[in-house]
């Protein structure tokens, strides 16, 4: 997981702490929203992930994301979108706008069909409404 981190932090010119928390947090969300028996067989298939998964939900939690509008109306909607748009929030106020975020979805999930076949990550992300919208 650290090289991809590492590759999402060179592309995007932003530096590794912040990388490593936009994976963290798109992770969180496939772990929360997607299939449990699903995402674990991807997450098997990628070491590390379960942890960031965990630090990502920490992050949203305890994060400053939802002060904003997005973040307000995430927590009105409560589930799936609610959390979609908690997590865009959160990594909107770590300093990212809507076209890195995209693209740092757009790394993790191409990294995860990589190490574990696009038919299971395309299985868990079409199960998760709204998702694409934002990665």
């Amino acid at each position: 997981m650290q090289d991809l981190v590492i590759s999402i932090a060179a592309k995007m010119g932003i530096d590794e702490a912040l990388a490593e928390k936009a994976v963290s947090i798109v992770l969180s969300l496939v772990q929360s929203q997607g299939d449990d028996g699903l995402v674990g067989q991807l997450f098997e298939k990628m070491p590390g992930a379960d942890a960031l998964a965990t630090a990502g939900t920490t992050a949203i939690e305890n994060g400053d994301g939802g002060g904003g509008l997005m973040g307000k109306l995430g927590g009105m909607l409560g589930g799936g979108a609610g959390d979609i748009m908690a997590a865009v929030a959160q990594l909107k106020s770590d300093g990212l706008d809507p076209s890195q975020i995209k693209e740092v979805g757009g790394e993790v999930l191409g990294f995860a069909k990589e190490k574990g076949g696009a038919d299971l990550v395309d299985q868990i992300t079409s199960s998760i409404p709204g998702l694409e919208k934002f990665l």
